[in-house]
């Protein structure tokens, strides 16, 4: 058996009980998957981690072989989204945390004109923190010679310093715990819809983006420093690999 033979809707609904009895940290913690990024099943107006769901169903609906973990099935819209939907269920497409985050943004507060000074500085504030810390994105513009490590951008100013293994002190602002990436890049790269394949280094870009022009980056090969001491760690990149859930 595997992830394809479930088609049991009622399996699906047993899942997401549990779902609901355990909660939600729980229910991850105990069929040992991560929180979904990009795809949510929708029962009853709940949203519900839809790749941990499906791999509980699993076991729902063959008890003897129990159920499937993280890494024996990919999540996203060609394996579990297209099952889920087949059985009848909704499947809602989005980043659940950045959503949150922009709803705070917005509740902050209205337009005032006479903070627009106080407003310049914490946004110049901003784009340095975004660039990442000054040694720390110093050592990158080395390593990678002032280009992007995916688009060979040049453009010094859109260029930002991004952890693959997100920052835990100081020790991990190491230049191959980190990849030089243009501004855009970056965000996609830390909302893991896009990735490297840690072996062959090639890029991995999201289903969801199919529609739009970062697709045309999917199987090229990530740009690397010059000194093999500077490549990114294959270990730091098989850790956002495998948390992204995507594939080449």
């Amino acid at each position: 058996m595997a992830f394809i033979d479930v088609n049991d809707p009622d399996a699906i609904r047993k899942a997401a009980r549990e779902f609901d009895q355990l909660g939600r940290d729980a229910f991850l913690k105990k069929y040992g998957f991560g929180k979904a990024r990009d795809y949510y099943l929708l029962i009853g107006g709940k949203r519900y981690d839809s790749k941990a769901i499906f791999g509980a169903a699993h076991g729902y609906q063959f008890p003897d072989l129990g159920p499937l973990g993280y890494e024996q099935f990919s999540g996203g819209a060609a394996t579990v989204e297209r099952k889920l939907e087949a059985m009848g269920f909704r499947i809602e497409r989005g980043n659940s945390e950045l959503v949150d985050a922009q709803k705070k943004a917005e509740a902050s507060g209205a337009f005032d004109p006479n903070s627009i000074e106080d407003a310049r500085e914490k946004t110049l504030a901003a784009i340095v923190r975004r660039q990442g810390q000054p040694a720390f994105r110093k050592s990158l513009l080395r390593a990678y010679h002032h280009k992007c490590a995916i688009t060979r951008c040049e453009v010094t100013q859109v260029l930002e310093a991004a952890h693959i293994v997100p920052y835990q002190g100081p020790k991990t602002n190491h230049v191959s715990n980190g990849l030089l990436l243009r501004a855009d890049l970056h965000t996609l790269f830390d909302l893991f819809l896009i990735t490297v394949e840690p072996k062959s280094k090639r890029i991995v870009v999201s289903p969801t983006l199919d529609s739009t022009e970062y697709r045309a980056m999917h199987g090229q090969v990530l740009n690397l420093p010059t000194s093999v001491s500077d490549h990114p760690s294959e270990d730091a990149l098989r850790m956002h690999f495998n948390g992204a859930g995507l594939s080449l």
